[in-house]
């Protein structure tokens, strides 16, 4: 009986432990992925990468597809980024209606084209 006393007088002078709504993110909290894909250079590592398989990278095509209901939004897509155009939200994404995949349009980097005249050549 003394230790339920105890317990509820502390919890009375402690105050809430819960935050109100809106709420500032915590440190460290992962929400949800977001890409700069004019940075992006279509390496397809993020896609290789992830242990869900919820990105598709075209690089022929120039296309970044993310499937956001498969993302379980672990950070390995932008821990791996070397461009760091793949980078982690602290917000949340809004509720959905319906299932879709996001899909970004980019300019992958072209093909490089030979000199003429360069050492590689055979006459």
């Amino acid at each position: 009986m003394f230790r339920m006393g105890k317990r509820l007088f502390e919890n009375v002078i402690s105050g809430p432990v819960t935050r109100l709504k809106p709420r500032e993110p915590f440190e460290g909290e992962r929400g949800h992925i977001e890409i700069d894909i004019s940075k992006c250079v279509f390496c397809m590592r993020c896609a290789r990468e992830c242990p869900c398989g919820c990105l598709k990278v075209n690089r022929v095509d120039g296309t970044w597809d993310i499937d956001q209901f498969k993302c379980i939004a672990c950070g390995t897509c932008a821990s791996v980024c070397a461009r760091h155009a793949v980078h982690m939200c602290c917000s949340y994404r809004k509720p959905a209606e319906h299932k879709k995949v996001n899909m970004y349009k980019g300019n992958p980097p072209g093909k490089r084209k030979k000199a003429a005249g360069s050492a590689g050549e055979k006459a």
